[in-house]
């Protein structure tokens, strides 16, 4: 019966060790998006002193004459012009928009850390790069480039049980 008891100590003693590395996981997870949120904030309080004069709008909103006539005027007095003025829209930055997130969505390699099996993290390169929760990381394309992420996250830390997974 000893043996029987010292074994139930032993696993309850584990069980408590393997809580507290859980906890400390989730505390470590949150210490890098406080971490990540700093140096945003960083980085826009050095955008905010590069360009410390901040345009003012000084008509209002509801005065803003948008119509052909005011346009033609505008423009010299041509209204195809005018015309090309209110057409003259540059879409690349939605089209850009469109295409991350058709990338997201789609299939391809994620790197992974699996502390978790049933939920791993996985690595994200926005903001400087971080461990994010699952369909929040990068997706590679090729599973080339996955590797070689891996193999640069590999060498910061070798004893963690990174993984290609397909997504």
């Amino acid at each position: 019966m000893k043996i029987s008891d010292e074994l139930k100590r032993r696993i309850k003693q584990l069980e408590l060790e393997q809580e507290r590395q859980q906890k400390d996981l989730v505390e470590l997870e949150q210490l890098r998006d406080l971490a990540s949120i700093e140096e945003l904030e960083r980085e826009l309080s050095a955008i905010d002193s590069a360009f410390p004069h901040k345009p003012t709008a000084t008509t209002p909103v509801e005065s803003i004459d948008l119509s052909l006539e005011h346009l033609a005027v505008e423009a010299g007095g041509n209204v195809l012009k005018a015309h090309e003025l209110i057409h003259d829209i540059d879409l690349s930055l939605e089209k850009l928009g469109a295409e991350k997130a058709k990338g997201a969505v789609g299939s391809g390699y994620v790197v992974c850390l699996v502390f978790n099996a049933s939920a791993p993290s996985e690595w994200s390169e926005e903001s400087g790069g971080g461990w994010r929760g699952k369909g929040l990381g990068s997706r590679y394309p090729h599973q080339q480039d996955a590797e070689a992420v891996l193999l640069s996250l590999k060498q910061k830390w070798p004893d963690y049980p990174i993984k290609i997974l397909r997504s």
